[in-house]
């Protein structure tokens, strides 16, 4: 279905192009803003899961550091494994974290 829909765009395109020139204009700078009224609100639930997402992070590389440790000197294998590949995770979040914050920043701004 949307094959076709592009094959008949494409189609009266080309032509309509001998007749007319296609003119694309610049794009100007658009800013992200909540609705009236709703940038408190929004404010304050993505500042919770900011918070909370950083907090979750923390406790993790705690409870991993914690396994790892645990599992060293107690000579459990499975946990000190366990509490390793913990806190792989635990840093492939915080970076992920960081960029996904820093894309969304990117997207809507801090000021226009």
């Amino acid at each position: 279905m949307s094959i076709h829909i592009i094959s008949e765009v494409a189609t009266q395109l080309v032509a309509a192009a001998p007749h007319t020139a296609i003119k694309a204009g610049p794009v100007n700078n658009v800013c992200a803003s909540a609705p009236d009224g709703v940038a408190p609100y929004v404010d304050q639930v993505l500042g919770w899961v900011k918070y909370g997402v950083i907090a979750i992070i923390i406790g993790c590389g705690f409870a991993s550091a914690g396994a790892l440790l645990v599992g060293k000197f107690g000579q459990m294998g499975r946990a000190a494994q366990i509490g390793a590949s913990g806190l792989f995770w635990t840093v492939g979040a915080a970076i992920a974290f960081v960029c996904i914050y820093a894309i969304l920043n990117g997207i809507v701004g801090s000021g226009c």
